[in-house]
């Protein structure tokens, strides 16, 4: 337990959990038919999700506030990024119709 407490106090959980993000980014996109497509498509979400967690890392060590609102700022121009790429898709779905 005390291992575990202090992997979340120095921040060091984090770490873990963004390596494993990216190693099921890396495994999902080897894994599927067209790997640069699949890629193409996870790596935006990724990279927000790398900011969050980064972020929660640095609150977690008490860090300078302007960095944690840095990656805060990266992450949601990352979900952003990944909002749009995945709206081209649904594009028709939120058209309105005037007529």
């Amino acid at each position: 337990m005390d291992l575990l407490l202090e992997a979340l106090h120095s921040g060091w959980i984090t770490v873990v959990a963004i390596l494993i993000l990216w190693t099921e980014t890396v495994a999902l996109s080897v894994i599927a038919n067209n790997p640069r497509r699949r890629f193409r498509v996870l790596w935006a979400n990724a990279c927000s999700g790398t900011c969050l967690l980064a972020a929660l890392g640095l609150a977690l060590r008490d860090s300078n506030s302007i960095w944690i609102m840095a990656l805060l700022a990266g992450s949601l121009v990352a979900h952003a990024i990944d909002i749009l790429m995945r709206g081209g898709n649904h594009r028709r779905a939120f058209s309105r119709k005037t007529e």
